[in-house]
């Protein structure tokens, strides 16, 4: 059994081990094809009271699902080598302690995780799915189906079809019970009414050419859908034959027209249109003008435009109030743009923009260091939205970043250059997610506005 459970957990091969050096580091992710489970960087805590970045094969889905392996080993060059992994990642066969010191890490039994707390699982995905999930919602079922049209938009294509074959199936076996009443008690199903002996009886039937059931589900599906074959029709001798006919024909057209109403805007629907648009893998925080800022890139992989895109960010986060009162989902609206300010959140979405929060003394993260960016617990939610220009359809991506997404002293690489023999600019997606470091120290803007205008004051006295 523990033979089964260490082949479960861990594989033949180091796939873990991940260098920690910053050139190596660079080099690597800028060779990135920007999948989106390909590898990314998540900041860390170093141990030291400082932070470091690693990279890692995909995007995590909480903030503590990067463990540090606390097993230094020795390296070529006789000093030690930490090595780092992802918790469910491939990792060397070690015995049956190290397996149960595995498995204690998880469950926060030791304090070796960069946070002493499990942590929770982020709100957007990088995908852009909300993962809220509703319970003990009153009169659910009648609240979905007083609202069919959007409910039927919403559900899974594979209930979407079951629904559309049963509304037709459904219909005609409906109507073609109704029809073989009003024949059967008309007498037209007796041996002597049969067609065969309709014109030597002199019998007027219903409906010319009914023997059975099967001849009267035909009859039902030519009726609906006014196939007209010429074998069955209705004759004047029957009302309410000639009532339901009609009836059924109404109630074809009606169908016809929802199932192919739902179908058709199930397809035209912009959420597909959602996945061409991308967004970096990580944000970064670098310095503009002698201020921290907090950027992050969107792109778009079609060449139609998006009009009037513009960019929001708002910031989920623990907040308590003056009185006491915890809230600890309490949303802050991010100021972003793509000007230095961070003010002008329209963009002219004709390549790949780098969005700007500037973190001044109105940004919730004026007082947040290098540290204190990786140890607090938020997620900022970036949404992007924009109408499509061939169909005028609004759209809306999302994208979030958990604390150990954001990069601290990182800048991303430009994508643009011109292209002489083509005479068009180029744009490489190759490094869409690429960065290169950046010199930042790791204070909070606050403390670095306080020793700017504390210099300011030793030179006003100096003078």
């Amino acid at each position: 059994m523990w033979r089964g459970l260490r082949n479960l957990n861990f594989g033949k091969k180091r796939q873990n081990e991940v260098s920690t050096s910053d050139e190596e580091l660079d080099s690597d992710f800028d060779n990135d094809e920007g999948d989106e489970e390909g590898p990314t960087l998540v900041t860390i805590d170093d141990g030291m009271g400082g932070i470091k970045h690693i990279k890692v094969k995909q995007p995590v889905d909480s903030q503590s699902e990067i463990v540090r392996n606390v097993s230094e080993e020795t390296s070529s060059d006789g000093g030690p080598t930490q090595k780092l992994s992802s918790v469910g990642s491939e990792t060397p066969k070690f015995g049956l302690g190290d397996l149960v010191k595995r498995e204690l890490k998880g469950k926060n039994f030791l304090n070796i995780e960069p946070h002493s707390e499990k942590l929770r699982k982020r709100i957007v995905s990088k995908r852009g799915h909300v993962n809220i999930g509703k319970t003990r919602v009153s009169k659910r079922r009648r609240r979905f189906l007083s609202d069919f049209f959007n409910t039927m938009l919403d559900i899974k294509w594979r209930y979407v079809h079951f629904f559309f074959f049963m509304a037709f199936i459904g219909s005609w076996f409906a109507f073609a019970i109704i029809w073989y009443i009003i024949i059967y008690y008309h007498g037209d199903l007796e041996e002597d009414h049969l067609p065969d002996k309709q014109e030597a009886n002199g019998w007027t039937p219903c409906v010319w050419n009914i023997q059975n059931f099967a001849s009267v589900f035909l009859f039902s599906v030519e009726t609906q859908h006014t196939i007209g074959y010429g074998g069955r029709m209705t004759s004047e001798e029957c009302p309410e034959a000639i009532f339901i006919m009609s009836f059924q024909s109404i109630v074809g057209v009606m169908i016809q027209a929802c199932m192919v109403g739902i179908i058709f805007s199930k397809l035209s629907r912009p959420k597909k249109r959602a996945s061409t648009l991308m967004f970096s893998k990580n944000a970064v925080v670098c310095q503009r003008d002698g201020t921290n800022c907090l950027l992050f890139r969107v792109g778009n992989m079609r060449h139609s435009t998006l009009v009037e895109a513009h960019v929001r960010a708002i910031l989920i986060s623990k907040r308590v109030t003056e009185e006491g009162e915890i809230m600890p989902y309490f949303q802050t609206e991010l100021s972003v743009g793509t000007d230095s300010e961070g003010e002008e959140d329209e963009l002219f979405f004709i390549w790949p923009t780098t969005l700007v929060h500037k973190i001044n003394s109105d940004s919730p993260f004026y007082n947040m260091s290098a540290k204190d960016f990786l140890k607090k617990r938020y997620e900022i939610v970036v949404i992007l939205e924009g109408v499509i220009e061939q169909t005028g359809n609004t759209i809306q991506a999302r994208s979030s970043y958990l604390p150990n997404e954001v990069l601290w002293g990182y800048r991303f690489v430009n994508l643009l250059t011109f292209k002489h023999s083509a005479s068009e600019y180029n744009i490489d997606y190759s490094a869409f997610n690429a960065v290169y470091k950046a010199d930042l120290s790791q204070k909070s803007q606050k403390a670095k506005d306080v020793e700017n205008e504390e210099a300011c004051e030793e030179e006003e006295e100096e003078e």
